[in-house]
């Protein structure tokens, strides 16, 4: 379940700001160029469209406050610190262990000290660059038709792979060709709720800023820890650029990474939606899972 509204821009100034029913999408153009024809209606487009997603925060919106399954606090945060140290491993293994030369690595050290990793923990993830793991994604179906991509650090592929075929299996999912095509490859800036100043942030006003800074999409989702944030969704290769104009315009930015965003949204009957909640924590559950990600609304 998601809020959807839309704005299409002008040169000067926002010309509309349109509520939108769940699931739902402006049918304006992005970006029009000037051989683009002129949208139904014969009015012609003057900028560009935005959407912006407001996913309904746990406690209104089933999937978030049955995916996010949690456990005692200490062992959350452990489990928590144990992805990132893979994360510093692959942002290693692609880049170099300086974070001044690899940007992938510096955003992911940003993001262990957003949630007080401690520094031996992350020294050591960076001492261990010279081990000899794998990077794979795993492609998957779950409950109710729903795509899933697992992202796996493994100094072994071939037990890694069974595990995983394993927990699929067990859990009402199987591996699949083609879950890859449900997602793209996006910037993803994390923004607190409050500005530089302390004053809440709303999602009128984080539509307004997002097309200020480029950004293709804002959504409103919980943290890890159910800290509400926004998520500004842009290009991949604008990432540092969107992020950047974001701060300049005066909200406190968390980090940005790259993550796999749905393209495709599926619904589930409550049944699957539990059944896939808990393959998803069975998945995350495995020391050699990064991260997981889903299609589901």
């Amino acid at each position: 379940m998601a809020v959807w509204a839309a704005a299409s821009l002008g040169r000067a100034a926002a010309c509309c700001l349109r509520a939108r029913g769940p699931g739902t999408r402006s049918p304006f153009p992005r970006l029009p160029p000037s051989s683009q024809p002129e949208p139904p209606g014969g009015c012609p487009a003057l900028g560009r469209t935005l959407h912006l997603t407001a996913a309904v925060l746990a406690g209104h919106n089933k999937w978030s406050k049955v995916r996010h399954i949690k456990g005692p606090k200490d062992a959350e945060r452990s489990r928590i610190f144990s992805k990132l140290s893979l994360s510093i491993r692959l942002a290693v293994k692609e880049g170099g262990p300086n974070p001044e030369l690899n940007s992938n690595l510096a955003n992911v050290l940003e993001v262990c000290r957003s949630k007080h990793m401690p520094k031996s923990t992350i020294e050591a993830a960076l001492k261990m660059e010279k081990t000899k793991d794998t990077y794979l994604l795993y492609e998957g179906r779950g409950p109710g038709g729903s795509s899933l991509l697992i992202e796996v650090l493994s100094n072994s592929g071939s037990k890694c792979h069974s595990d995983i075929r394993r927990i699929l299996n067990k859990n009402g999912g199987m591996m699949a060709e083609g879950a890859r095509h449900s997602f793209d490859k996006k910037g993803v800036v994390v923004v607190g709720m409050e500005d530089r100043g302390k004053k809440a942030v709303n999602l009128e006003r984080a539509l307004e800023l997002a097309i200020e800074a480029g950004a293709e999409d804002v959504m409103e989702t919980e943290d890890e820890e159910e800290k509400n944030i926004f998520k500004f969704i842009c290009d991949a290769s604008s990432l540092h650029q969107v992020r950047k104009k974001l701060d300049s315009l005066g909200l406190c930015s968390v980090s940005c990474t790259l993550e796999f965003i749905a393209n495709t949204k599926v619904q589930l009957a409550d049944p699957d939606l539990e059944q896939a909640a808990h393959l998803i924590q069975a998945l995350g559950s495995h020391e050699d899972v990064i991260q997981v990600y889903d299609n589901i609304e």
